[in-house]
């Protein structure tokens, strides 16, 4: 290309309306401010041969204007005949239109041969605007290095863009190539998830993303005994794998047994048949593979290989883990659960039949009867709970025996269980002085969940490991094991303390102490995880409350009670409870337990309290509607007193109860 000619050319097509063709060759001369040329012709036939001489320059040809009507051409002919032509083929196509035929538009579109349009008359503001987004596009794809050339006309929003997206894949081409360089021990690091991630990562990169399948929840991925002809590798979704036992017995496996990596296990055999039975537990898509598209995913990536062989160990061990023996006495056990729960479901049922015929003629006798009643069936299954719960503890010390820092991880497992909760505002500062101390807020976080909260203890848990992630992932999920037990214990003494209160209607024999209320209310929001699952938990203690006197487990059972009305009465979304202790002025113990539900009504805010008295549209809560008439009983009890406000967006129970030293309850 000579020196000081132009690089560019912008080639237009106008009909034989000479005024359109002017206006627009002048528009587009005072936009170009000389960065390029602008050659107006009249005919599709002009177009070409301007178009050939321009190419046989050297010059390049970023945006062509055609007309919908020409002289010799429809318009969107026209644009359609220049994928012919090398000087226009990749020439950004506007077609120039006074009004457009919707079908027109879509066969060009579908042609990529279409990438605007411009109405006649047009403004310069909408002519600059076009100009610059579709040049810069032309240059960044055809000509990077020529952009400087058209510097006066470039769309700098367009052009940062497409930068970053440069960057971006120069950065993942970078992380490709590092993980081409390290073996399948380097995956020792990474979680499963993050492991099989990864696959999906490698064979969508390998194969061009290969289609996916999805199917509902329910349906049926694999039988037993199929013939196996590839994986299927799971993008979305959970399944879940069965067996058929021979008294025609389904026994179902751990989720985590199967992976998201389905039939690996079965082609590395000679007899590739499945072992299980593969269900969607919910809507479930999936990248089928083939022997044969396997084998070219394995050919273009060597990273897939090293993925694929972290994985099938990792299945190997968990299904070691859970081996088939252990699932049957597993599934025993369910089943006599199972039986002991139809019996106490039958009971209750004959209870509350019982309840219905006396509730109007005598309701504390009612009550008595479900003392008597619930007390008897529910004392074997708490017991049965509570000794299930030491067999765990005394298997998982057993099972860990000889395995590498099993007594600290056992240790992790002691203290979890025996350990109370942390308030909110003692973990956060608990957290915030091992920040501080090791200068990795999120490693402090994790680390006081599990009850490590000195750099200290940090470094002699953890310093020395020569794999401390995977070594803080097995404490983490020995705790988590200890918690679990912890709430088993927890749960099994609620039973018995619900018996307790329910007995104490007609004869109260607890032992009056002396405790703490915001660990009853922490063990209450332990034991109703489940139900706060989807709820925003606000907790405000102050740290200078006192303690009170009375029955602990009747308490439990009126902030058990509260908190449940309130996570009934909110929305699944935006559900926020808060949940207040503090000091009165005259030493006494103040909880506010307030939702952000739809709120009472300001005519039943009298009557709550009052027994057989219900808002939960006729189903039976807590005793044919007695829930807050026992919750105002158990705090009257302990010489205390209940109140409630209540607005649209806001209702909060205030319970006050009197510290220890202003007077014991008999």
């Amino acid at each position: 290309m000579s020196v000081g000619l132009p690089v560019v050319d912008i080639v237009f097509c106008a009909s034989s309306d000479p005024t359109t063709r002017h206006d627009l060759d002048a528009d587009l001369t005072a936009l170009a401010a000389g960065a390029f040329t602008v050659r107006a012709v009249a005919t599709a036939g002009e177009l070409t041969d301007s178009a050939t001489e321009a190419y046989d320059a050297g010059k390049l040809i970023p945006l062509v204007f055609v007309d919908q009507y020409l002289s010799d051409a429809n318009g969107v002919d026209t644009l359609l005949a220049m994928g012919e032509h090398p000087g226009l083929r990749n020439a950004r196509k506007v077609l120039l239109a006074e009004t457009t035929k919707h079908s027109d538009l879509e066969r060009a579109a579908a042609a990529g041969a279409l990438d605007g349009t411009l109405a006649v008359p047009w403004s310069k503001t909408q002519l600059q605007s076009l100009v610059s987004r579709l040049v810069t596009q032309f240059f960044i794809a055809e000509a990077p290095q020529e952009v400087d050339e058209v510097a006066e006309v470039v769309d700098v929003d367009v052009l940062s863009k497409a930068f970053v997206e440069v960057e971006e894949r120069a950065k993942q081409a970078t992380q490709r190539l590092e993980r081409l360089q390290r073996s399948f021990l380097d995956d020792r690091a990474l979680s499963d998830d993050e492991v099989e991630e990864l696959v999906i990562e490698e064979i969508d990169r390998a194969l061009g993303n290969p289609p996916r399948t999805t199917v509902p929840a329910g349906t049926r991925i694999l039988s037993a005994g199929d013939q196996v002809d590839g994986i299927r590798v799971v993008v979305d979704g959970r399944v879940h794998l069965t067996l058929d036992a021979d008294d025609g017995r389904s026994i179902g496996f751990h989720a985590r047994t199967a992976g998201r990596v389905l039939g690996l296990n079965t082609i590395s055999r000679a007899e590739t048949r499945a072992l299980f039975n593969v269900d969607a537990i919910e809507d479930t898509s999936f990248i089928p593979l083939t022997l044969e598209q396997l084998d070219e995913a394995l050919r273009h990536s060597p990273t897939l290989a090293i993925h694929l062989v972290s994985v099938l160990l990792r299945g190997m061990t968990r299904r070691n883990q859970r081996s088939i023996e252990l699932r049957l006495q597993v599934d025993k056990l369910a089943r006599d659960l199972a039986s002991e729960r139809d019996e106490l479901a039958a009971t209750l049922d004959r209870l509350n039949r019982t309840q219905a015929r006396l509730i109007e003629a005598e309701k504390l006798a009612t009550l008595g009867q479900l003392a008597a009643g619930v007390g008897h069936e529910l004392n074997n299954p708490a017991a049965v709970v509570s000794r299930t719960a030491d067999f765990l503890a005394d298997d998982i010390e057993a099972l860990t025996a000889g395995t590498p820092g099993a007594e600290m991880f056992v240790g992790k497992v002691r203290d979890a269980r025996q350990t109370e909760p942390m308030s909110t505002r003692y973990q956060r500062r608990l957290r915030n002085e091992l920040a501080d101390a090791i200068g990795d807020r999120s490693l402090a976080r994790r680390l006081v969940q599990i009850g490590i909260t000195t750099k200290d203890e940090y470094e002699r848990l953890l310093g020395d490991s020569p794999a401390p992630k995977l070594q803080l992932d097995r404490m983490e999920r020995f705790h988590r094991i200890g918690t679990s037990l912890r709430s088993i214990d927890a749960a099994s003494q609620r039973i018995v303390r619900l018996v307790g209160s329910l007995r104490a209607y007609v004869r109260s024999d607890e032992m009056v102490e002396r405790f703490d209320v915001r660990t009853g209310i922490e063990e209450t929001l332990l034991l109703l995880g489940h139900e706060l699952s989807h709820v925003d938990v606000e907790k405000s203690y102050a740290d200078d409350i006192p303690e009170i006197s009375g029955h602990p487990g009747d308490l439990n059972q009126v902030w058990t009670n509260l908190t449940t009305n309130a996570i009934q009465a909110m929305d699944e979304t935006d559900a926020r409870l808060t949940i207040d202790v503090s000091p009165t002025d005259d030493g006494n113990v103040a909880v506010c337990i307030a939702d952000n539900g739809c709120g009472i009504p300001e005519e039943n805010l009298e009557k709550i309290f009052e027994p057989a008295f219900t808002t939960k549209a006729g189903r039976v809560e807590f005793g044919l509607g007695l829930g807050l008439q026992i919750v105002k009983d158990i705090v009257v009890r302990h010489r205390g007193s209940i109140t409630v406000e209540s607005e649209p967006g806001r209702t909060c129970f205030r319970v006050v109860l009197p510290s220890a030293t202003n007077g014991e309850i008999e």
